[in-house]
């Protein structure tokens, strides 16, 4: 015989992900509201101007978490290449040396890209907001044509049927 284990659902389950999801919505449009939509009249707190720069994107964290993301990364695979060592030689020092290298280009780049950005927002700021284009001059309107009486349709004389032979 054997045993089948039975799973009980209470219906507090059931409730539970649509009153995380209800809260989740709330949430973010509350922060919405409160923080990115509204022109504040009043300067900001420091803290509160930390939060309503994180929520507009004017603060960016990718560059730090990277950095951060990048040591993990070196560590693991220093780590990973140790405990490689006992196992097969060649593998863990590949590993190490080559595994470092490609680490160290793709977090480069992707780094590049940031600053990139970065340095962009930077010189937009620096230079404002671009000025209104030229208008260009109106032309000066033509001088109206005299109107005249509408003249009636030429007749041009009938033409003999030709022969093509």
């Amino acid at each position: 015989m054997y045993y089948t284990p039975h799973m009980y659902y209470s219906p507090f389950s059931a409730f539970l992900p649509l009153l995380a999801l209800v809260v989740i919505i709330a949430g973010g449009l509350a922060l919405y509201f409160l923080f990115v939509a509204k022109r504040h009249e009043k300067p900001l707190t420091p803290g509160v101007q930390k939060l309503h720069d994180a929520l507009t994107f004017r603060t960016l964290f990718t560059e730090k978490l990277l950095r951060a993301l990048y040591c993990i990364v070196v560590c693991a695979l220093a780590i990973w290449s140790v405990i490689l060592l006992f196992s097969n030689f060649l593998a863990a020092v590949l590993l190490f040396v080559i595994g470092n290298v490609i680490a160290r280009i793709c977090f480069e780049l992707t780094l590049v890209l940031l600053i990139l950005c970065r340095n962009t927002q930077e010189m937009n700021q620096k230079m404002g907001p671009l000025p209104e284009p030229p208008q260009p001059p109106e032309a000066p309107a033509a001088p109206a044509a005299p109107q005249t009486a509408p003249q009636p349709p030429v007749q041009q004389p009938p033409q003999p049927p030709q022969n093509n032979q």
